[in-house]
């Protein structure tokens, strides 16, 4: 089914417990099935159909493919089955983005790995929440800013410094808020970013921090692929497996 421009491929269990009694018998049933069917914003239906017919010559039957004539129904009626068919296609990505949404939750939550994937969407997380200190208007002072430029360069020199060092050993910088509480309590821990005791190693409490974003992130570039610089959303079908999906996103498939 889609709509906008947007495809979702139905499961059949969906199909027969929720489609089919909408479109049976009137719209589909046995013998004269269903082949598709098209609805414009301007509100024209178009249905195509194959009927289980009698060659008269020859006596046999066939599947013959013809357009039906809805000129015989009223508007109502086609409007009442169009609203039923998009009421459905909702509920269904609803559905399937719960299921997609859940089975990320629980890659990211089960498991105590860690990847350079998690590692590189947190990097981005701490630097997209820190964009503010960017701003013209920003209430920091000169020392601030260049506290927090610093602090956003290293995150971005992470890839670059530490490519060799396993994921799970990859060390962070701590924020200049965090470095101005620490320096409060000691005075002699020098200058920021300049000791090893303002770099720290994820911890799972962290990543539990960061697992609904991460998730949330994943599900939406999964479903969802640039083309000509416009988002366009693509099928997500069963063989898209999680592994396959991390993989692809660890080879730079998603940017």
């Amino acid at each position: 089914m889609a709509r906008n421009g947007v495809t979702k491929v139905i499961s059949d269990d969906f199909w027969t417990n929720e489609i089919v009694p909408i479109l049976y018998p009137l719209w589909d049933s046995d013998r004269d099935k269903l082949e598709s069917y098209m609805r414009y914003k301007t509100g024209v239906s178009l249905m195509n159909k194959n009927k289980y017919q009698r060659n008269q010559r020859t006596g046999q039957y066939k599947w013959v493919s013809y357009e039906m004539d809805l000129a015989s129904f009223e508007q109502s009626e086609l409007d009442d089955l169009y609203n039923k068919l998009e009421e459905k296609y909702i509920e269904f990505r609803g559905l399937q983005d719960n299921d997609l949404d859940a089975e990320l939750s629980a890659k990211f939550a089960n498991d105590n790995y860690t990847n350079w994937t998690k590692i590189t969407l947190i990097r981005n997380f701490l630097l997209m929440d820190s964009d503010w200190t960017q701003l013209a208007d920003c209430p920091l002072t000169d020392e601030q800013k260049a506290r927090w430029n610093a602090y956003r360069q290293k995150l971005r020199d992470i890839p670059q410094e530490q490519k060799s060092i396993p994921a799970n050993a990859i060390k962070f910088p701590i924020t200049p808020t965090k470095y101005e509480e620490m320096l409060a309590d000691n005075a002699e821990m020098g200058a920021y970013l300049q000791t090893d005791s303002q770099f720290y190693i994820l911890s799972q409490t962290v990543y539990r921090k960061f697992s609904k974003r991460i998730t949330t992130y994943l599900a939406m570039a999964i479903t969802t692929e640039a083309i000509d610089g416009l988002p366009q959303n693509r099928i997500y079908e069963e063989s898209d497996t999680l592994d396959a999906i991390l993989q692809a996103i660890d080879d730079g498939g998603l940017g």
